[in-house]
């Protein structure tokens, strides 16, 4: 079997040591001393190898998450991969941490689920059976006039009638849907990175590069969302518009300094990206929610 050719540096990416040919491993921190493209591989690896590692890595990472955007993808992509959490890993840690501190907030208080999945609508049971109602009424009809109702039609409209009929039981479902939650946003980013490779595509770009990208984007809105649940809890404000709003201007200067495009370049095409992404999204999100509607426990 074949060894690898080894592209090699004289300097260490990652620590700056200096390195002879020879060396096939930097002697002062451990790295490859092998020039390679990040790969869907690569990232895999890195977030199963050391699952969960918690150490001064985390906060140095979140420091430039915070103040320096899109500061970590470069580091990564240009191969300092052992000085920062890498990109999957710290996606995945960012996520749990959030979804896990919603969990208690939530729990703390019964109607927040309820209160949160809805968007600060306010939807009354009578509403919502009116509207029930009105689709029971809306049935298929084939050109022989024979109504018909497929079973997965049938299921969903039952369990709906069961979930919104009773206040306690919509507060179950929602604390179920907030669960499934990462898996749906997991699925999301790899669109949301195809995305950035369709508005900002360069052929020097590979769409591995838009995904670290997309990956440290979400990172840094779910230490938002962090930061405004934990005021909210302290001062009963509820920031997380505020916390939108920041994210989006982090973005564009995140996306601006990334892709080295100009302003307007800059704006026009991730506006276009989060168009497209709203709408793709969109589509996800209800197939996601039907899908969890389904296999919901009434």
């Amino acid at each position: 079997m074949g060894h690898k050719k080894r592209r090699k540096r004289i300097t260490c990416p990652n620590c700056g040591t200096n390195l002879s040919h020879e060396m096939n491993f930097c002697h002062q921190c451990g790295q490859e001393n092998h020039v390679k493209r990040a790969t869907i591989k690569m990232l895999t690896v890195d977030f199963f190898s050391s699952y969960f590692t918690v150490d001064s890595k985390l906060f140095r990472s979140l420091k430039f998450l915070l103040t320096k955007p899109s500061f970590l993808s470069f580091e990564y992509l240009n191969g300092k991969i052992e000085a920062y959490i890498r990109p999957m890993r710290l996606y995945v840690f960012i996520s749990f941490a959030y979804f896990l501190l919603l969990g208690i907030t939530s729990s703390s208080s019964p109607s927040k689920a309820f209160d949160v999945a809805n968007s600060g609508q306010e939807i009354s049971t009578e509403q919502l059976q009116e509207e029930l109602k009105k689709e029971k009424e809306t049935e298929l009809t084939f050109s022989d006039g024979s109504e018909v109702e497929s079973e997965f039609e049938k299921e969903i409209s039952d369990k709906f009638k069961k979930i919104f009929s009773d206040e306690r039981e919509q507060a179950l479902f929602f604390n179920y849907l907030r669960s499934k939650l990462p898996i749906l946003l997991f699925i999301i980013i790899p669109v949301f990175a195809c995305l950035l490779f369709i508005t900002f595509y360069d052929k020097e770009c590979y769409y591995i590069d838009h995904l670290v990208f997309a990956m440290h984007l979400q990172a840094y809105l779910f230490v938002m969302l962090i930061i405004a649940e934990i005021l909210n809890v302290i001062f009963n404000i509820d920031l997380n518009v505020i916390a939108f709003l920041i994210f989006l201007i982090y973005g564009f200067i995140a996306a601006k300094r990334f892709y080295k495009r100009k302003f307007l370049g800059t704006f026009f095409r991730l506006s276009l990206a989060g168009i497209m992404h709203c709408i793709v999204s969109g589509i996800i999100m209800i197939i996601f929610f039907l899908i969890v509607v389904k296999y919901y426990t009434v």
